[in-house]
């Protein structure tokens, strides 16, 4: 292990700083944004089942995580506050934004760094409702659901008073000091197989839902969209409106082995 600034440490590479070891996953706002490796412990989202995290418990647990890196010698210049961004998976922002140091990664950006995230032993909380309450809202059933990653790294939702694993997210000055394995131990390391970029579109189908009492499923015409690279159906009014599959990570541009 050596000592280099974190901007040297490529995304999707661990690195240990203030006792604690992350995974670098992207270049944000001029600083590094960075998973922690593991699970750090379970916790509910909230005791009362609410999905915003703005008010809900979870913020508690987060602030308990800073507090624990502070007694370990970190700065408030060593972490940019991060803007989080609270939109459901309707398409609805009632619940805004939320600036915080130490936060959960949206559904969002799950899928966008999916392929370098490790696996855990245990689900764990994203930051992201599934529905937010709205006056005009088509349904209520789901607006105390909070969307989490399983142990096998598919994901799903569930309600916010589970308790699940916390992975906090932190976005680190570039300049700061951390360890890395070095170069001599790294020649010893069998290089990765880097996975080429997955290409496909969506095509539009039905969608089965579970009957709420039980009696078997209903059939919804023409309400899903099927991603044509991992064949996974998703709710339309449900999925976010970038352009790529949240399952597989393929790019919903129609080409390669779309």
């Amino acid at each position: 292990m050596k000592n280099i600034e974190l901007r040297k440490v490529p995304c999707g590479e661990s690195f240990t700083v203030f006792g604690e070891e992350y995974v670098a996953l992207d270049r944000v706002d001029g600083g590094t944004l960075a998973i922690r490796k593991e699970i750090w412990k379970k916790a509910v989202f909230d005791r009362n089942g609410k999905s915003n995290l703005t008010q809900a418990d979870m913020r508690d647990t987060l602030a308990e995580y800073t507090e624990l890196l502070k007694s370990r010698g970190m700065k408030d210049s060593d972490c940019l506050v991060q803007h989080i961004d609270l939109k459901a998976t309707d398409g609805t922002r009632v619940y805004g934004y939320l600036d915080c140091t130490v936060a959960l990664l949206t559904l969002e950006q799950y899928g966008k760094y999916k392929e370098i995230i490790p696996k855990a032993d245990d689900w764990w909380w994203l930051a992201t409702p599934v529905w937010t309450r709205w006056l005009r809202s088509p349904s209520t059933d789901y607006t105390n659901y909070v969307w989490l990653v399983y142990s096998n790294g598919d994901y799903n939702h569930g309600s916010a008073s589970y308790s699940c694993g916390v992975r906090p997210v932190l976005n680190f000055s570039s300049c700061l000091l951390v360890s890395w394995q070095d170069d001599e131990a790294r020649e010893d390391t069998p290089a990765a197989d880097v996975a080429p970029v997955q290409h496909g579109r969506w095509e539009e189908c039905d969608y089965v839902d579970p009957c709420i009492h039980g009696f078997g499923t209903i059939r919804h015409a023409n309400a899903g969209l099927k991603c044509t690279n991992c064949v996974n159906v998703f709710k339309k009014e449900l999925l976010w409106k970038d352009n790529y599959c949240p399952n597989c990570g393929a790019r919903m541009d129609g080409d390669g082995n779309g």
